[in-house]
Parts: structure tokens; sequence; C-alpha cells
């Protein structure tokens, strides 16, 4: 009798602890960085760009460099986006695979207002 009242206790102690644990492995938490020019005036409103990896802490493919395609424009705006499990992907390998998300938006080309066809 007394084993299963101490069973029934420790359930009834861990039980949130557990929830909490399995609630944040499902979670994904994410950060977002963002670089933008002042006067922000994309071509598109759709992102492009796609997964970048590191390897070996950075000491292979370096630097590694992501083509944006923008017809001779700028680029508007960098969007880098980690979330849990590109975090998890990196601290479980120690570093030795380092994946991020990386998106981008070309700026629109310059309209001259002065030009009139004729």
């Amino acid at each position: 009798m007394e084993k299963t009242t101490s069973s029934v206790a420790f359930r009834k102690q861990w039980f949130p602890v557990l929830l909490l644990l399995a609630g944040l492995t499902c979670a994904q938490g994410c950060a977002d960085y963002q670089v933008r020019i002042p006067d922000s005036d994309p071509l598109e409103q759709h992102y492009e760009g796609g997964m970048m990896q590191g390897y070996f802490w950075g000491f292979w493919m370096k630097p590694q460099v992501m083509a944006a395609e923008c017809q001779g424009e700028a680029i508007n705006d960098v969007v880098i986006k980690r979330n849990y499990l590109l975090d998890l992907a990196s601290v479980l390998t120690l570093g030795i695979w380092m994946p991020i998300e990386v998106s981008f938006r070309c700026r629109a080309p310059d309209i001259d207002v002065g030009a009139f066809p004729e």
C-alpha cells in the first residue's frame, strides 16, 4: 500500500514538469533578423531565398554565398530566420552542421518622373 501511494505522489509532482517539457519540445520558437534600407520599396511582396549551411564551425565552405537574382537592381531587404529545430541541429552536432534560413527581396527600379515619352 505504501509503494502505491508514493508512486501516485511522484506522478502528481512530476506530471506538470513533464507536460511542460513535452510542450517546449513541440513548440517552435524562432528568431527573425531583418536588414532593410530606410526608403524600402520592394519589387515583389514575396521573399526568395533558401537554406544556407555552415560546416565545421565555418571553416569549411567559407564563405557560403547565395546569389540574388535582382536583374541589376539592389537588394531591398534580407531576413534571417532561426527556429528551434535549426538550433537543435546545431547543438546536437556540436556546431559541425549549422543550418539557417535566408530570404531576400529585390528593390523596385527607380522611376524617372521627369521624362515623358514623345
